[in-house]
């Protein structure tokens, strides 16, 4: 069943936003559709790779961090006024693709190994950019409409996210989170996905 779960959340979240699509089209939000797709497909063939070839399938887990770091660049930096904002995550982007590399050949495989520094990376640079743009809503009259924006449901859930998952991916090296972890990181999606669908169903065109 835990095959499947994630799929159906993520795919579930996807059909909601397919149907509130109207109110996105023509916005920089609208690629969140895609990117809910190439997420959906990562939980579909990750574990498929293993069951049916038999291969590992940690490749495809830590592509998806690269992924995910090239789409919340692309994404906040379409809804940031401030020039130094994007340039600091355009240098954290590109600073990822290097550290990618490095973490490959001196500390884990990019094939072989689950890059838990590279979700930690990822979770670092999702929180500054969310931080970013939870600055610049408050120095400005977005955060009147706050509620209204997709992006602000989309980022609160990022943020809550990555602060339940970071943690444990520093410590899970030290303690044993099996188990545990699973109940955590289910608990942790749901309220990503769930920030989602509220964002899709409350916003408002005007301010997405």
């Amino acid at each position: 069943m835990q095959l499947y779960i994630y799929p159906i959340l993520i795919f579930t979240t996807f059909l909601v936003g397919l149907f509130y699509a109207p109110k996105i089209k023509g916005k920089k939000i609208f690629n969140l559709l895609y990117f809910l797709l190439f997420s959906c497909l990562v939980e579909i063939f990750g574990p498929l790779i293993i069951i049916y070839l038999g291969l590992k399938s940690f490749f495809i887990y830590n592509l998806y961090f690269l992924g995910s770091v090239l789409f919340y660049n692309y994404l906040f930096r379409g809804y940031l006024n401030s020039e130094k904002a994007k340039k600091i995550l355009n240098g954290l982007t590109i600073g990822f693709i290097i550290f990618i590399i490095f973490n490959h050949f001196f500390a884990q495989d990019f094939y072989h190994t689950f890059q838990s520094n590279s979700s930690i990376y990822t979770g670092i640079f999702v929180i500054i950019a969310v931080g970013a743009y939870y600055i610049e809503s408050l120095n400005s009259d977005k955060v009147l409409y706050a509620k209204n924006s997709l992006l602000f449901w989309v980022s609160l859930g990022l943020l809550l996210f990555q602060v339940g998952t970071i943690p444990i991916d520093i410590f899970g090296k030290f303690f044993n989170f099996s188990g545990i972890y699973d109940y955590i990181l289910f608990t942790l999606n749901v309220i990503l996905y769930g920030c989602m669908i509220i964002g899709f169903m409350v916003s408002k065109r005007t301010y997405n």
